[in-house]
Parts: structure tokens; sequence; C-alpha cells
């Protein structure tokens, strides 16, 4: 004997008519037009082989297997409804594990300036892992790990089906200490392969960095090959090396801030050369997020976006 398929709109058309006992008025209630109805109508009663309503002229009524019928369609469509709301109520529950993954500096600036403050976390569990980019992904795009929610970073998703936020613009500049520059002077990019350059092990290509400046005055980027005696794999032991003058750093300005206004690290070109990068956030399309991520990314980015409206403020004033 081959099963029924019964689908939820035809037992929804169903319990309607039996409710309202006339086509005309469920048609309305339905908001589909009335040779619809019927035609489920028809549908229906031909694939279970018997007639759930007897039709006069006014009104339809339920036959007997109407009758005992309509008991178990609307069971079927409360328990479809509680369903849903169970799925769409577990959805809002601030409870679950967010991932968030990004570079060791925006892991660092997360922990330190952004993380306090989301208020009400709930049981949402917040875990914060690095992901320092290799040079290809500046060109193939970033992989976004598979246990990961949000990704913070400085290239573009490998997958197109991710959604890429764009946050700011970030400047990554050449900064030494003031101590390494007094020993070891140094006027403009092409001078930098004569210098000890403090390397990212992400980056490396044979026993090189590449890093990679514009101008001002002309906009056009050159690539520079550096070596140097140490190797990091990630910028903030970098910066340390730097800070005790055992070479030039490649780093964002904005990580670098309290070292420049401390005395600690310099700028080593008087002209500005830099590197631009945006700053994005990747993240599944909202519709396959459970709600704890949308939450967390939310927050995330309104507190990030708040701060850097903040700093542009105090820096034009």
């Amino acid at each position: 004997m081959n099963k029924l398929q019964l689908k939820h709109r035809e037992l929804k058309i169903i319990s309607v008519i039996a409710a309202s006992e006339n086509i005309s008025h469920a048609a309305t209630i339905l908001g589909i037009a009335q040779a619809n109805v019927s035609k489920y109508l028809a549908d229906f009663e031909s694939k279970v082989g018997l007639k759930v309503f007897d039709r006069t002229t006014r009104q339809l009524t339920l036959t007997p297997f109407g009758k005992a019928l309509l008991p178990y369609i609307n069971d079927m469509l409360d328990r479809t409804e509680q369903l849903n709301n169970f799925i769409a109520d577990y959805k809002h529950e601030k409870s679950g594990r967010v991932t968030v993954y990004a570079p060791t500096g925006i892991i660092s600036y997360l922990s330190q300036k952004v993380i306090a403050e989301i208020k009400n976390i709930g049981g949402i569990s917040l875990t914060l892992k690095t992901c320092n980019l290799e040079r290809k992904a500046f060109y193939e795009g970033v992989d976004f790990p598979d246990d990961c929610d949000v990704l913070i970073t400085y290239a573009r998703p490998k997958d197109e089906s991710l959604v890429a936020s764009f946050i700011t613009k970030y400047a990554v500049m050449a900064f030494a200490s003031p101590e390494y520059l007094r020993n070891h002077p140094i006027n403009c990019p092409e001078d930098l392969e004569h210098h000890s350059c403090i390397l990212i092990d992400s980056m490396m290509i044979d026993d090189a960095n590449i890093w990679r400046f514009t101008t001002l005055e002309s906009k056009e980027m050159r690539d520079y090959r550096v070596t140097g005696n140490y190797v990091c794999d990630n910028t903030q032991s970098a910066l340390a090396l730097a800070r005790n003058h055992l070479g030039i750093v490649f780093a964002p300005n904005t990580s670098v801030q309290q070292d420049i206004e401390a005395g600690l690290l310099v700028p080593c070109f008087t002209e500005q050369y830099e590197w631009w990068l945006d700053l994005v956030a990747i993240f599944r399309k909202r519709e396959y997020q459970p709600w704890r991520v949308q939450f967390i990314l939310d927050e995330m980015l309104g507190e990030i976006r708040r701060q850097l409206t903040q700093s542009q403020k105090q820096q034009t004033e």
C-alpha cells in the first residue's frame, strides 16, 4: 500500500474550509483564489479516495470521514507550529558557542577593547582564536575555518557564498625603535635590503617576506623583498622584538599607537610610505546563522565602529 504524501498547505486549507464551512470565505481567509481552494479540496479528496465534505448550494458540511479526519489534521498543524516555534526560540537563545577568528593584533584588540563592552552575553561561550594570514590569501582569498562563526581579517573570503562586511581601511607601515634608527638610518623602502627586518612566519617565501608600499603622491604599489634574523608567528611578538632594537617591523598603525605615544617605536620613513588594507568581517549569510552568532556579530561590529568613529572625531578636533 502506497503511503499518502500529504502537504502542510493542503491540510491547512482543509482545516480552514471546515472552520468556515464555505469555499469563498476560506479563500478570503487564506488569501488565495477561490478556484485554487476548490482545486486543492478536489485534489485532496481524489488523493485519499474519500469525500471530506458534503456540498450544498450554501455551505459545506463534513462527512463522517471528514469529522473523524479533522482532529488528526488539526493535530498535525499544531505540531508543525510547535516545531517552528521551537526552532525559532532555539535560534534566539543566548546559549551555545560562538567562535571568532582574527589575526593576532585584532584578537588582542578585541580582548582588550571590545569584548568587555558586550553586555548580557547570557549563556554564550565566546571562543577567540588566532588566524594569521598567509601571503597568498591577499590574492586567492582567505579560507574560512570549519568551526568559525566570524572571521575578522584583511582579505576577502575564498568562498564567494560568505558575506564580507567592510569595517575600515587599515594602514600598514614600517616601524623601529629610535635607537635602532640612530644606529641604522634608513630613508626609503629601497634601503630595507640592508636592514634586519622582523619577519612573519606565515608570510615566508624561502627565507624572506615581501613588504608592499605605496606613496601618497604616485599611488604606485611596489613589493620589496626583506630578510632578517628573527621570525615570529604573530605581530605582537614582532613588535616586542622591535621595541628591543632588534630590527624593523611591518605592522598596522593601530597596533603601534601606544608604542608611538610612549616613544618606543617610530615610523621608519619621513615620507609616508604605507600599504592600505581593508579590514572586513566574514560570516555566513544571516539566514544560516543561529541567533547567538548574530548577537555577538552585531555587538562586536557595533562597538568596533563606535570606537573608530570616536577616534576619527578626536583626530579632527
